[in-house]
Parts: structure tokens; C-alpha cells; sequence
């Protein structure tokens, strides 16, 4: 995987101190409706809020990487997170347990993430600020209308999405759920970042405010201030996924960020 596994997963993760400064930049405007049409030109499912599996698809783009697509399968147990493959570079979510594995074929690892709360403070103030926007002349998605939000932080536009307010909240909430346990993790590996590399808009974005974009619906289009955007271009919320995309390779050693930073005590978890 590109974006999930490699920059959330592990570049975040592992802090910047080996990359120069992010220059912030200010979010450009939002897409034309010609972006998201893709959405429309069949009918789509209708939303059932009672359904318990549902898989999005996303064209991802982001600098100096050719565009790719994206998936999330979300069900009541798991949330998998992949380059629409089934092999085994992917991302798994335990909901009940609250743990992240970001399991790497390259490497035949699975690196742990567990969820633990975020406790320490921004060093500096955090001021927020939504813009929202009605847009009358997008498509509408699953007969709801198109909002534009731009997400600000300190006056600095830090993300910016085109969002159809109230579509399957369901999945909104467990991406909510993935995001807040990387936040966590961002959060423990903060203080060895170097204070010139920190970044308002990522420490609002992967830590104190992970979930923010999300509360008002599913975002269709997408954009942050590192030029990462990423287009939803087709939804089923009556999906029935394969059992098996949601086993981990009993083959594949565990590790986890602590293991890397200091000698284990114990031998990595295998997979069940």
C-alpha cells in the first residue's frame, strides 16, 4: 500500500526526523463537479444504516506517486484498509480490541498498533475554524446535496473536502476509530520530532484532531495541505466480503514501535 501503509503507518509513526521541513500550503479551491460525476452515472445502492459491511473505492493522488486506487471494507469486527488487491499489504483494524496491523508483504511482518489515549498537550495553541459551504450546482450523491468545508488551524487551511452530510455515517465512525487509535501512537512518538519539522496542521491532523473532517458525513472529495487528495469513485453498502481478507498471515512476525525503540521483553505475539 501506498498512503495508508507507508506514510500513516510508518513515516508518521516513526516521526520526521529524517525528512526536511513540510512547507504548509494553503488548500486550493474544490473540485469541479465534473471530479465526482463518476458517482452518478449508475445508480448507486441506497444507503442502509442498518447494514453491517460496506466497501468504498477511492483514486488516490499525491505528490510524485502515480495515482492509484484504495479500499475500505468496514464490518461490525474489522476495518481493512488496501490498494483494491487482496494479497497481503493491507491494513486491519480489530474494533473490539482496538488494535492496528499494518501487515507488509515486502518484509513478512505486521506492525502493532494498540490503541492508547492521547495525553500530552499541543505546545502550542490550536485555534480551529470551519468554513462550510453549500454547493447547489454538484451531483448529488445518493440524493443527498454536496457541502464544501474547509478545516482551518490558526488561520491555516489545512484540509478541505467536499462532503455529503449524513451518508453512511456508519462508516464515517469507524474510519473515526481508525484514526484515533494512530493518533495515539502519533502522539507517544511526538517528542522526537524536532520542534523546527512540527506542522500545525499535522499535529491537528494525526493528533488532537483526528476525527474532525469526519463528523458531518462521508467525505467524496478530499485535499490537505500536503497535496494528498483522494476522490471516493464507488460505495456498496450491501457488500459481502471474503472471510479470509480479514486473517492475519500466521507466518508474518508481530512487532510493535516499542520493540523498535527499546529491547523486548517478550517475544512478539503471533497471529491466531
Amino acid at each position: 500500500m501506498k498512503k495508508f501503509i507507508g506514510l500513516t503507518l510508518l513515516a508518521i509513526l516513526l516521526s520526521a526526523c529524517d525528512q526536511s521541513p513540510t512547507e504548509t500550503k494553503t488548500v486550493v479551491a474544490p473540485p469541479a463537479a465534473s471530479e465526482i460525476a463518476t458517482l452518478t452515472e449508475k445508480e448507486k445502492p441506497k444507503n442502509k444504516q442498518a447494514s453491517t459491511s460496506i466497501v468504498l473505492l477511492y483514486k488516490v493522488e499525491e505528490p510524485n506517486v502515480d495515482p492509484y486506487e484504495s479500499r475500505i471494507i468496514i464490518t461490525d469486527k474489522y476495518i481493512r484498509l488496501d490498494d483494491n488487491d487482496d494479497g497481503n499489504d493491507f491494513v486491519l483494524v480489530d474494533r473490539a480490541k482496538e488494535i492496528v496491523y499494518s501487515v507488509s508483504d515486502d518484509n513478512d511482518s505486521i506492525l502493532v498498533v494498540k490503541h492508547q489515549p492521547v495525553t500530552i498537550k499541543s505546545p502550542v495553541e490550536l485555534t480551529s475554524d470551519t468554513v462550510r459551504t453549500p454547493d447547489k450546482n454538484s451531483p448529488k450523491i445518493d440524493d443527498r446535496e454536496l457541502v464544501h468545508y474547509v478545516f482551518k488551524v490558526n488561520g491555516e487551511a489545512c484540509q478541505d473536502a467536499m462532503i455529503a452530510e449524513g451518508l453512511l455515517t456508519n462508516a464515517t465512525a469507524a474510519i473515526a476509530e481508525y484514526r484515533r487509535i494512530l493518533a495515539g501512537q502519533h502522539a507517544k512518538t511526538f517528542n522526537s520530532t524536532p520542534a523546527d519539522l512540527r506542522n500545525t496542521c499535522d499535529m491537528a491532523l494525526h493528533i488532537f484532531q483526528p476525527d474532525r473532517y469526519l463528523q458531518f458525513g462521508l467525505p467524496v472529495h478530499e485535499r490537505d495541505h500536503t497535496g494528498y487528495q483522494r476522490s471516493l469513485i464507488d460505495f456498496d453498502d450491501a457488500y459481502e466480503p471474503k472471510p479470509e481478507l480479514f486473517v492475519l498471515p500466521q507466518e508474518f512476525d508481530q512487532f510493535s514501535l516499542d520493540e523498535l525503540q527499546a529491547p523486548a521483553e517478550e517475544a512478539p505475539l503471533k497471529a491466531s
